[in-house]
This record gives structure tokens, C-alpha cells and sequence, in this order.
């Protein structure tokens, strides 16, 4: 009985030492957790509540990121398109979140090559200046997002017209994007000589298209969405795939995560960007859509686009001493916390992970996500 007791406590000594019931302690606390950590062939390495639904934050910008990539290649420009419509000029989105942000070094550079064009052609005098977002349906706000986020830059009214990111002050949001570019437009005209006679209004582009700016390829756009957790890029971004339809990305987000072996009953979404509370999304599915990430076909692109420690984003802080092996995404809404990821482990190969907590009430939680992270890097 001694002796069966002895090796009882030396097994369970043993067992307290491993990784993984470190974070079975770790995770002993009043907020709800759940973790998936898996290898490359999808064996589970350690799982509590995995398949359980969660507030998944800006995780959630995983599945739009990947969806964009798949449906719109990772070389795609988006392209804003000035018009000339008789005495009217029409400035027409074609959904570039960049256009006038942070790729520029003022937002007014964005409109250069159209200032330039209007001079060429002669042009003095302008009737109308006119804002075209006709490429996305007209619901610029989802509508589970909380009123209480709307006036702020992190809610920035979607539309296939975007100026400085929607933003001014890089504080609140602009609640009428297209028309916020267009009189960015009007008063650059205006300092350039150019008399405005009419007004700035709603329209749609037609007559003669006189100039053209691209954007970064998509490839650029998701490392911002996915690296600083831009709201607005994912948002602008899973509309596009959906060609400017919420809708129509919704269902071929169901189709792609279908394609990718992901139990449709392990996500919810309702938006692009995980602002919303009402999004929800299982561990597994989460680290199942990493494995499709680092598949040799696409893991290059995805390496360079996910957020790394100690360089710019999220991440910029946080486990420094894992910057050549961790790609990942964090995730904050209020009492939630997320961190999912890629580790390149030293003898080879790679393991997956995704971890969410909810119903937080410590501050400090991030430092128990990022212990729970290296602990899987071991």
C-alpha cells in the first residue's frame, strides 16, 4: 500500500512538472478558458474546452484575412478611379481601405495623380464633385457592433470609398466616408485654382475616366489588418471578397471554412473585424485555419503577414525572446483576451495553438496568455 502510494505521488510530482499541467494551474481561475494546441498532422497536444464557442476578438481577422486571400490573390490593387462627367468630377471607390492613409505621407498625396490629370486636360472650373461608393451595398455599419464604439476610429463606417482610413484626428470616426473624400478633393481643387461652382453629393462615375490610383497588393493591406488589428482593412476587406456584399462574403466564408475541414458549428461570425461581441469561434477551428496558414504552398506569405514579437503591432511587446519562431494574433474586447499562433519548435516542425479567455476580470491576464505561450514552445 506504501509502495503503491509512493509511486502515485512520484507520477503525479512528475506530471506537475510538464508542460502542459503548468497550464491546467494557470488557467485555474474564475475567468472561462479555452485552448487548443495541436501538431502538424492535427494530433492534439493539450485541449481544454476546444471546441467550446468564444468571444474570439480581433481573431476573428484570421478567417477574413484568409478568405480575401483566397478569393482575391495576394497580388490584388484595389484601384479609387477619378471620373470627368461633363462639368462634374466623380471620384469612384473601388474598396482600398489605404487610400489616404498610412501608406501615404500626407493623406492628400493620395489625390496627385488625379490633380495632375485634371490640369492636364485643361480643366478650370468644376460643377459637382461628386462621391461614388456604388461597389459596396449600403450597409456601412454592421449592425451588432455597440452604439457606444461608433464614434470612435476603431468603428469607421464601411464603404467602398475610404479617405485617411475614415478617421480625423486618428481619434473618432468620419460618419459619411465618400463625402468626407470627396471634399478632401473639392478643397485640394479649390487650393490648386480650380473654381468649384456646384456642391459635393452622392453619385455614380460616368463619362470619361481620367485617372487611377492603386493600392499597396493585397499582401501589404493583411499584414496591416492583421499585425496593428486594423478594424477597417478587415472589414473593407471581407466585403471585397464578398464583392461588396456582406452577404455574399458571409456565405463564401461558410464555403471556404467548409473547404478547409472546419465543423461550420465551431464559428459564428456576424462581422469582418471582431469588433462585434456576438462573433464566436472554437479553438480548434482557429488553429485548424493556422495549419491551412503555414502549409509550405502558403507559409512565406503568411509568416510575413501574421504579427511578430518584437516588431511593430500587437505583438511589439510581447514574447520577444520568440520573435524568429512565433507568428500569431491577438484579440481584446472587453473581458476578453485571445492569442493564436504558429512556433517553429527547434527540432522541426511547428505547433499550432489558439487561446481565449473570457469573463476577465484580471488585468494582467496577457502575461498568463504569454506564460501559457511558452510553455508551448517548449
Amino acid at each position: 500500500m506504501v509502495l503503491r502510494l509512493t509511486l502515485i505521488l512520484l507520477l503525479a510530482g512528475c506530471a506537475s512538472t510538464t508542460p502542459y499541467a503548468r497550464i491546467d494551474q494557470l488557467t485555474s481561475t474564475r475567468a472561462v478558458w479555452a485552448i487548443d494546441v495541436e501538431d502538424d498532422s492535427g494530433r492534439v497536444l493539450y485541449a481544454q474546452n476546444a471546441h467550446k464557442l468564444m468571444v474570439p476578438a480581433s481573431n476573428r481577422k484570421l478567417f477574413s484575412t484568409a478568405l480575401a486571400s483566397e478569393c482575391l490573390g495576394l497580388d490584388h490593387r484595389f484601384t479609387t478611379e477619378l471620373w470627368r462627367d461633363g462639368d462634374d468630377l466623380v471620384l469612384r471607390g473601388g474598396g482600398d481601405p489605404s487610400f489616404g492613409g498610412r501608406y501615404y505621407a500626407s493623406p492628400g498625396d493620395a489625390f496627385a495623380p488625379m490633380l495632375g490629370a485634371v490640369h492636364a486636360r485643361g480643366i478650370t472650373h468644376v460643377h459637382d464633385v461628386v462621391a461614388d461608393p456604388s461597389a459596396f451595398d449600403r450597409q456601412t455599419i454592421p449592425p451588432s457592433w455597440k452604439i457606444g464604439n461608433l464614434p470612435y476610429d476603431y468603428s469607421a463606417p464601411v464603404d467602398a470609398l475610404a479617405y485617411h482610413e475614415n478617421a480625423i484626428d486618428d481619434d473618432f470616426a468620419i460618419p459619411d466616408p465618400a463625402l468626407h473624400a470627396a471634399r478632401a478633393l473639392r478643397d485640394l481643387l479649390v487650393f490648386d485654382g480650380i473654381t468649384i461652382e456646384g456642391d459635393v453629393r452622392i453619385g455614380v462615375a460616368k463619362g470619361e475616366r481620367i485617372a487611377a490610383v492603386d493600392s499597396p497588393p493585397l499582401s501589404e493591406l493583411l499584414a496591416t489588418t492583421l499585425k496593428v488589428s486594423q478594424n477597417l482593412y478587415a472589414e473593407m476587406l471581407f466585403k471585397n471578397a464578398g464583392g461588396g456584399y456582406y452577404v455574399a462574403a458571409v456565405d463564401r466564408e461558410r464555403r471556404f471554412v467548409r473547404e478547409l475541414g472546419i465543423d461550420p458549428n465551431d464559428i459564428r461570425f456576424v462581422d469582418g473585424s471582431g469588433l462585434s461581441p456576438d462573433d464566436l469561434a472554437a479553438p480548434a477551428a482557429i488553429v485548424r485555419l493556422m495549419r491551412w496558414m503555414n502549409a509550405p504552398e502558403r507559409r512565406g506569405a503568411w509568416w510575413s503577414i501574421l504579427a511578430t514579437p518584437n516588431e511593430e503591432g500587437t505583438l511589439h511587446r510581447r514574447l520577444t525572446e520568440l520573435q524568429s519562431r512565433l507568428r500569431g494574433k491577438t484579440g481584446t474586447l472587453e473581458g476578453v483576451s485571445a492569442l493564436s499562433g504558429i512556433i517553429a519548435m527547434p527540432r522541426g516542425g511547428y505547433r499550432y495553438f489558439s487561446i481565449i479567455v473570457d469573463h476577465n476580470t484580471t488585468p494582467n491576464v496577457n502575461r498568463t496568455i504569454d506564460e501559457i505561450a511558452r510553455l508551448i514552445a517548449e
